[in-house]
């Protein structure tokens, strides 16, 4: 278990609005944490992400982005709805995706493709914040982000990432895809070390099919079981199966 938490702001904390899972985690993630969100393919990664920013918006009124580097936004939004969460009236919600990040980067136009992915999203969230006040941000996926950016030193080059990340002051989940190959819980080993927090969701396959499981594996300043919970979704909400 991690010791006792920091006081003032870092008292305050983000409900997930998944069931139970906020018990679990003493009333919910430390604000401006940055928590990975991992796993496999198919384990729900974005919609749990999602879930988390579209009741916290609806139920807080927090401000919310979702950046997507994947799929577009109207997928994401039409996904989103057929699983009961219609954006809707949700004016402190705002769903990017990269055709607009793209749109929003200043690029050299002699060589559009010298692009420093992770500054220049830093740059677009920053933008963003100072435009909308962000206080929760997704990030759908650091795989995806990886996609497009050319690493020379990725140790150094996460590190200054993920502490630009944590400048911007807000709570920040990063969607992150799990190799197959080893047992980490990002691409290149270090994500893991460089986060305040781990969720990590997981499919168990049974004879009466596959089974979801929720498991938070680290959570700074903040007492919480390790052991692994079924998850289930249905009407809309997420919920942590408690045994």
């Amino acid at each position: 278990m991690d010791g006792e938490q920091d006081s003032g702001n870092k008292d305050k904390r983000i409900p997930t609005y998944v069931i139970n899972l906020d018990d679990i985690l003493q009333g919910g993630v430390p604000v401006e944490y940055i928590t990975l969100l991992c796993g496999h393919a198919g384990t729900m990664k974005s919609s749990v992400g999602y879930s988390i920013i579209y009741n916290g918006a609806k139920n807080d009124g927090l401000k919310s982005i979702y950046l997507t580097l994947e799929q577009g936004k109207q997928s994401i939004l039409e996904h989103m709805e057929r699983l009961g969460m219609p954006s809707a009236g949700l004016d402190n919600l705002v769903v990017v995706d990269l055709s607009k990040v793209r749109k929003d980067i200043v690029m050299d136009k002699t060589k559009p493709q010298n692009v420093d992915w992770l500054k220049s999203i830093i740059g677009v969230l920053k933008n963003y914040k100072e435009r909308f006040g962000c206080e929760v941000l997704v990030l759908d996926s650091l795989a995806a982000l990886y996609a497009l950016a050319t690493f020379k030193n990725p140790r150094g080059e996460l590190f200054h990432f993920f502490e630009q990340i944590r400048q911007l002051g807000v709570t920040t989940f990063l969607i992150s895809e799990m190799p197959t190959d080893r047992e980490v819980f990002g691409l290149y080993g270090i994500e893991d070390f460089l986060s305040d927090g781990i969720i990590h969701l997981k499919v168990e396959e049974t004879d009466q099919g596959a089974n979801l499981y929720l498991g938070v594996v680290k959570m700074r300043k903040t007492h919480h079981s390790r052991k692994y919970h079924p998850l289930i979704f249905e009407s809309g909400s997420f919920e942590v199966v408690q045994q």
